[in-house]
């Protein structure tokens, strides 16, 4: 099995549609990328999953 290649385009609509529940195909997409850009796109919603839980902490309940 060969190295894929690197899909700046891909890498941006997925980062892009990040906050868009559901987003049609981001598994199927996700998986298709290299591991470069696999890396670059889970440290995209590891920032995602920082910024909405860091909104929770300043709610007062």
């Amino acid at each position: 099995m060969g190295r894929r290649k690197n899909n700046p385009e891909l890498v941006q609509e997925l980062k892009d549609n990040l906050w868009n529940l559901g987003y049609e195909g981001f598994d199927e997409k996700y998986d298709s990328l290299s591991s470069s850009d696999r890396s670059e796109v889970a440290e995209a919603i590891a920032d995602m999953d920082k910024e909405y839980f860091s909104d929770d902490d300043d709610e007062d309940w």
